[in-house]
């Protein structure tokens, strides 16, 4: 999505991104924040901070926030929900930080690395990097396209429970899943023109690799079964669905 898309759903956000941040995910974030000695006395950049959902948990743990996102109308959001006096808004595009270089220690991404083109993904990623002051944390979350292949699979399994041939069954679930939206090579799904990036586990550690990243560790986020976290079928009973969490060093 570009920064037109992100002005248009910024009111309406959690209906298009799942929020990691609601009730009843199990999410890695804020132990490994917690686990950042010195807190106190270093610099975090929340880079595509959106509505600044968690600026002010930021703001509690760390001398200084800088909440940057390349919209407008997410920054605004932003500054009228966080309350804390040292945090600072910009206006800006990951993928141009030139002016932040080897400034922070800790940087957060969550769920906004999502443009579609893969040169974007790769340059953003270059970018947060230089951020970074030297042997500085980078913590992201991406979205999973192992995840959107494992709920696909859960589908086709019911459609074939039913009793019916595997051809018939297989249709039926490429219909629900809207298989045509998606792009498994780039990774891409096209939300009527709004274009999203997921992430296979394979490609997040050459990506990080590739733009510098060192000691990439990844685990996952897992979101409970409910209708507002899946917008195909939900599976009660099993294993959760996931995003990536990702946990790297300059």
């Amino acid at each position: 999505m570009d920064k037109k898309d992100w002005d248009k759903i910024a009111e309406k956000y959690h209906k298009e991104v799942i929020s990691p941040f609601q009730k009843g995910v199990i999410n890695p974030l804020f132990k490994n924040l917690d686990n950042i000695k010195n807190a106190k006395e270093k610099v975090i950049a929340d880079i595509g901070c959106g509505r600044g959902e968690i600026l002010d948990i930021l703001a509690s743990k760390f001398k200084k926030v800088h909440a940057i996102d390349f919209s407008s109308a997410m920054i605004k959001i932003a500054e009228n929900k966080a309350s804390k006096e040292n945090i600072k808004y910009h206006v800006r595009d990951m993928k141009d930080l030139e002016e932040f270089e080897n400034r922070f220690d800790v940087i957060i991404s969550v769920n906004s690395i999502l443009m579609p083109k893969i040169k974007d993904v790769k340059k953003a990623l270059r970018s947060i990097n230089s951020c970074l002051k030297k042997n500085g944390k980078f913590f992201s979350i991406f979205p999973s396209m192992e995840s959107v292949l494992y709920q696909a699979i859960l589908i086709f399994d019911k459609e074939t429970g039913k009793g019916v041939n595997e051809k018939t069954a297989l249709k039926k679930a490429r219909d629900i899943f809207e298989m045509k939206n998606y792009d498994f090579i780039k990774g891409v799904y096209n939300d009527e023109g709004l274009l999203q990036k997921f992430f296979y586990y394979f490609e997040l550690k050459l990506r990080l690799k590739e733009a510098g990243f060192k000691n990439i560790k990844i685990s996952k986020v897992l979101y409970p079964w409910r209708k507002d976290v899946s917008d195909f079928v939900i599976f009660p009973g099993k294993p959760r669905m996931w995003d990536f969490f990702v946990s790297a060093e300059k």
